[in-house]
């Protein structure tokens, strides 16, 4: 028969060292039943790890589609916001002049109204959304509309007025002009500065390429307005021409062409943003469509994760429970051990 020495230290530590596995085993189970996801994914999952990878990358990616139609959403929001000001504005001058016709008397009440449509339509089409100016084209950081007094536009008028008839509008021979020669100044002078290139070198900075962001995975999408659309030119030509020339010294004949004129433009103007809201409505509603089925799209991503990383709560509980008793138990029996000594027998 063989015998072999044993002390009490040795089995002492022994259960030590297993008291210490245990007691390391315990915060990440602790974890799995608070949170109810695997630990350390990687070593539950194996190889199946990559799917789980694959899960998550693929709800970052739509989670940054979803962000970016919000704001899409937003900047048209704004965007048809403000293209139903510009109408009202075209409402505004074309009754305003429609009032004055043949009362020359009051033809300031008329230039003070396109006076305030100038400057509203440059506020608004200066309309800026979360750092972003909405008719700005590709030049989203720059501010698209100049100032019409002071950004050019004014002084090229009335260099065109007195290159054309030799003299200033508030010169006394103004008044001999007659409805076929402020007709033919309208046509050839003034819409080359707001329908032609004349609007880019002194009014205007957009580019007439608009933003396209993509809305879905495979979708992509016109996003903004440019502030060079011939509505908003329209707009400004008959303005201007109202606060220009009913500021002259032009007789009533002339007047009346003007008046016709400020009217035709104001209704060009109106029926083109109309239809220009109409497209973006059709924009905002692919936008919606679209988030909505990112959102689908999101959720279930989510579920198939989840399936992947979730643990079970009972089962999970009671390997806790499991664990904390044997740790109990070890704790227990190593103190006992720790007691015993050959003292105790002398």
């Amino acid at each position: 028969m063989k015998t072999s020495a044993i002390s009490s230290l040795a089995v002492s530590l022994a259960l030590r060292n297993s008291t210490a596995r245990l007691q390391g085993s315990l915060p990440g189970l602790q974890q799995e039943v608070v949170n109810g996801k695997h630990n350390d994914v990687g070593l539950a999952l194996g190889a199946e790890t990559r799917k789980l990878a694959s899960f998550v990358a693929d709800i970052d990616h739509t989670q940054r589609l979803i962000d970016t139609n919000e704001q899409v959403g937003t900047r048209l929001t704004a965007t048809q916001e403000s293209m139903t000001r510009m109408n009202n504005l075209a409402d505004d001058l074309t009754n305003a002049v429609g009032i004055v016709m043949g009362h020359s008397g009051q033809n300031y009440a008329a230039r003070q109204t396109a006076e305030n449509v100038i400057a509203e339509m440059t506020s608004i089409l200066n309309t800026q959304v979360n750092g972003v100016f909405v008719f700005s084209g590709l030049n989203a950081d720059e501010k698209p509309m100049s100032d019409y007094e002071t950004g050019g536009a004014k002084a090229a008028f009335d260099t065109a007025f007195q290159t054309y008839f030799g003299f200033g509008k508030n010169d006394a021979a103004a008044a001999s002009i007659t409805r076929a020669q402020i007709d033919d100044f309208m046509t050839t002078q003034v819409e080359p500065m707001f329908l032609g290139a004349g609007w880019n070198t002194n009014m205007s900075s957009a580019t007439d390429e608009v933003m396209v962001s993509r809305i879905s995975a495979e979708v992509t999408a016109n996003t903004s307005v440019s502030a060079n659309e011939s509505s908003f030119r329209h707009l400004m030509l008959a303005s201007v021409v109202a606060t220009e020339l009913y500021d002259s010294a032009m007789g009533a004949e002339a007047i009346s062409g003007v008046s016709e004129y400020v009217i035709s433009n104001a209704g060009t103007a109106a029926g083109s943003l109309t239809e220009l809201q109409g497209q973006v409505g059709l924009v905002q509603e692919r936008v919606e469509r679209a988030n909505e089925a990112l959102i689908s799209q999101k959720s279930l991503l989510e579920t198939f994760a989840s399936e992947l990383e979730s643990v079970d709560p009972y089962e999970k509980s009671i390997e806790l429970n499991t664990l904390l008793t044997q740790i109990e138990v070890s704790y227990s029996v190593t103190a006992r051990i720790q007691q015993l000594s050959l003292m105790n027998y002398l």
